[in-house]
């Protein structure tokens, strides 16, 4: 494993400034910091070790040389000796002295250790000495032949001593076993004993010089180089390990440890650290950076490998397996949590994957990654494990087929099928979905649940709550052949079944050829089964429009849930182009502003005309079921209709209640017209007068007079045959209500309306007066209703007319609408 950087001399993040216009600042500092780092002493208690094992690796190969050339050395003075009269210690003896130097010499570079690095080279340096001994022996001036060689050998012999230790043993040893021999060496010489104490002074401090600048030079050398290496390793922002130094220490890990042992991985990623740079500087960002990696090295130990990937990215390898990775997980995310942003507090997102033996590190990265990415999918500030090596098999197998005899857990046929999951069991309801113009249950919406061994119901947010071992994806899956089961059960032969999938299930590689197995396995046509794609993340567009091509292709129906709410829009629905749209719940109830008056009958004909059925869910009281009625919808869903329950109820109920709606629908549509009717009367005998008057030539405005004291006209206007204004128009008593808000269009003198249906009514009737629907006016902004008539003039056929206000509550709108 790569020691972590804050084991030893960890780096000040303030140090790690810019360079900016030409200044030495904060990266200067670094550079300057690290080379005078190497004359300061180390805290690191294990500093001496780690060097002495370094200047280990270095000097092995120059001590070798030093040596071989020393053994050089000494065979040229066993030939030189040679040609020198007078007795001499036999040659065999001198070459055996050379041949042990030799041995030594090779030893050296197989050396591991630093003690017997040390002993080599005192052994060498005595042996040495013996060498000298036995070739000046016989000489008539030993001591001109001992003393430079003594000398030579304690200050060449620096590369010799690997620390400082060494050489003072060494020294002692030579000093110790030489002065002897040189004291014996020509005992009748005069002045013997002096030369010999000038031996040892010269010699030592010229030894000890040698060694202590080689020395301290090696010293200097290792400092700057861990510090290169620490700073190579590390992240300067937050002193953490790199991806690079957190890869190599990670796959040094893996590849030495033990078959049985096991490791995990865990991915970090600050949620929404984006908007916190963009919305309060980059500074706050890197402090929020700097206190999530100290966190992390508070909660980690050396055994764990803690690194910035980058961004706002870090990850752990840990010693454990998946369940112990994910609580400690857990454990990291509850402590992020505590950190305080200026907008609430930090929080983040888990992935954890546990090591397979043989893999890749980078592969088990990637596994925690992908789980990083479902816990932020999930909704952030979550922690989600690996999936499973087998989910998707395990997760999508037909259950047994109602046709069968034998069944789980000695089920009859028509029983449902319960699925165990985690401490509980899924199982399959059902609600109605009617169609109002047949008056009769069409289809059945499949709805998950989850029931404890009694039976009671686990509530929904503990049900559909994130898991660290699960995804949603995984229980949509499951969910899917549970209900395609449950449905070939209970739900009648001629009935759709309606089964809920998210969009990250709907694009999945093959899944359309497993669903499709899966309905077939227990008896179900995938014509009879409505895949509705639920408003959520997950897909592209595109995608979601090519899948949804495969599912045809095996005859799946495809139908878009919450239509109007989040991701479920326009663009949505004219890519994938569904079958069925079923409308958002809350869209029954919506009302346009000022009249409120209901949308659904406009939306339904909208969605009509691109060729799309229609379903509204969340039909509740008998008020909204007569607006579906009258909205044209052509299927229904909700607690008015029916609860989801496992066992299917009788229709007749509720197929009375929609007979009834259409009753009341009739018989109201009549006193609704009447009440139209009864509204508009003055205003067209008043509009009659007008334009009888004008056409006698009686001025613009007195012809418009009595019709502009109504109340509810806004303007009285007369347009040419080309649907331009003639003259000015005459204000009623409704303009007083108008805003300045559409100011710039407030003036229709300008405008062309020939294409409104008000003027084209009125055109082709002439001498009628017509009235057009409801619309909102250009010119107010308010829902208005025209009274128009087509009369002959001096000027040609002009249209004459009257805009009244109805956004009025107590206003009826024409039933036809």
């Amino acid at each position: 494993m790569c020691r972590r950087a804050s084991q030893a001399d960890p780096l000040n993040p303030g140090d790690f400034l810019p360079l900016t216009n030409g200044k030495v600042t904060g990266a200067g500092l670094i550079l300057i910091d690290m080379l005078s780092s190497t004359t300061r002493q180390t805290t690191d208690a294990g500093f001496r070790r780690r060097f002495h094992q370094r200047s280990l690796e270095h000097q092995r190969s120059l001590s070798a040389i030093t040596m071989a050339f020393a053994v050089v050395a000494y065979l040229s003075f066993v030939a030189t000796r040679s040609f020198v009269e007078g007795p001499a210690i036999g040659l065999q003896h001198r070459f055996a002295c050379g041949l042990c130097l030799a041995l030594l010499a090779m030893a050296m570079p197989r050396v591991k250790t630093t003690w017997v690095f040390g002993a080599i080279s005192v052994a060498f340096t005595l042996m040495l000495q013996v060498g000298i001994g036995l070739n000046v022996i016989g000489l008539t001036s030993p001591l001109l032949w001992t003393l430079p060689a003594m000398v030579m050998v304690v200050m060449g012999a620096a590369p010799l001593w690997l620390t400082p230790t060494h050489f003072l043993i060494g020294t002692v040893v030579f000093y110790a076993t030489g002065l002897p021999v040189m004291l014996d060496i020509h005992p009748t010489h005069d002045g013997a004993h002096l030369v010999c104490w000038m031996w040892i002074a010269i010699s030592f401090s010229s030894a000890a010089v040698f060694h202590g600048c080689f020395y301290w030079f090696r010293r200097n050398h290792f400092l700057l180089e861990d510090r290169l290496v620490q700073l190579a390793a590390t992240d300067p922002l937050t002193g953490l390990q790199n991806r690079r130094a957190f890869k190599e220490g990670a796959e040094k890990l893996l590849s030495t440890a033990s078959d049985d042992a096991k490791f995990s991985a865990i991915f970090v990623d600050i949620d929404y650290f984006k908007s916190l740079n963009d919305r309060f500087g980059h500074a706050l960002g890197d402090q929020m950076l700097h206190e999530v990696a100290q966190l992390l090295k508070a909660h980690t130990s050396v055994d764990n490998n803690v690194s910035r990937i980058g961004g706002e990215e870090f990850a752990l390898l840990q010693r454990g397996g998946l369940r112990s990775a994910v609580g400690f997980a857990e454990t990291l995310r509850i402590a992020i949590s505590g950190i305080a942003r200026p907008d609430g507090a930090l929080t983040a997102s888990f992935g954890v994957a546990e090591y397979r033996v043989g893999e890749g590190f980078m592969s088990l990265l990637d596994r925690a990654d992908e789980a990083l990415l479902r816990a932020k999918h999930s909704g952030r500030n979550r922690v989600c494990a690996e999936r499973a090596v087998s989910a998707d098999a395990a997760r999508l197998k037909p259950l047994e087929s109602p046709a069968s005899d034998a069944h789980p857990g000695g089920e009859s046929p028509c029983e449902p099928v319960r699925q165990p999951w985690d401490d509980h069991y899924l199982s399959s309801h059902f609600q109605p979905l009617y169609s109002l113009s047949h008056q009769k249950q069409v289809g059945f919406e499949a709805l998950l649940r989850g029931e404890r061994d009694d039976g009671s119901l686990i509530p929904p947010a503990i049900l559909f709550a994130p898991k660290p071992f699960t995804s949603e994806n995984d229980l949509d899956r499951v969910s899917h052949a549970l209900h395609l089961a449950n449905a070939a059960r209970v739900i009648p032969g001629d009935a759709w079944v309606f089964l809920n999938i998210l969009p990250a299930s709907f694009v999945a590689e093959g899944y359309a050829d497993q669903l499709a197995d899966v309905a077939r396995s227990v008896g179900l046509s995938p014509g009879r089964v409505v895949l509705e794609l639920l408003e959520s993340h997950g897909g592209s567009v595109d995608a979601l429009s090519r899948a949804a091509t495969q599912y045809r292709e095996h005859g799946f129906l495809i139908a878009v849930d919450d239509f109007g709410a989040g991701h479920s829009n326009l663009d949505r629905l004219f890519q994938i182009r569904p079958d069925l749209v079923k409308l958002d719940g809350e869209l029954i109830r919506a009302t346009s502003p000022g009249a409120q008056q209901p949308i659904l009958p406009k939306l339904v004909s909208l969605l009509h005309q691109a060729g799309m059925l229609v379903v509204v869910e969340g039909v509740e009281t008998t008020d909204e079921l007569i607006l579906a009625v009258e909205s044209n919808v052509d299927f229904a869903q909700g607690y008015l209709l029916g609860r989801p329950a496992a066992t299917i109820t009788p229709p007749e109920p509720v197929n009375r209640r929609i007979d009834h709606a259409f009753d009341v629908i009739a018989e109201g549509r009549t006193h609704q017209h009447a009440l139209f009717e009864s509204e508009l009367h003055p205003y067209r005998l008043a509009l009659d007068l007008a334009a009888q008057a004008y056409s006698g030539g009686v001025p613009l405005e007195d012809a418009f007079a009595p019709l502009a004291t109504l109340e509810l006209c806004i303007s009285c206007f007369i347009l040419d045959e080309s649907g331009r204004q003639v003259g000015l128009e005459v204000n009623g008593m409704a303009s007083m209500k108008a805003g300045d808000s559409l100011q710039p269009v407030a003036n229709p003198r300008d405008a062309r309306w020939d294409h409104r249906p008000y003027f084209r009514n009125a055109v082709l009737r002439p001498g009628v007066t017509v009235t057009s629907s409801p619309y909102l006016s250009l010119a107010s902004g308010r829902p208005c209703i025209a009274v128009t008539i087509a009369v002959p003039t001096e000027h040609g056929r002009c249209v004459v007319g009257v805009e009244l206000d109805w956004s009025l509550d107590r206003l009826p709108w024409p039933a036809s609408d």
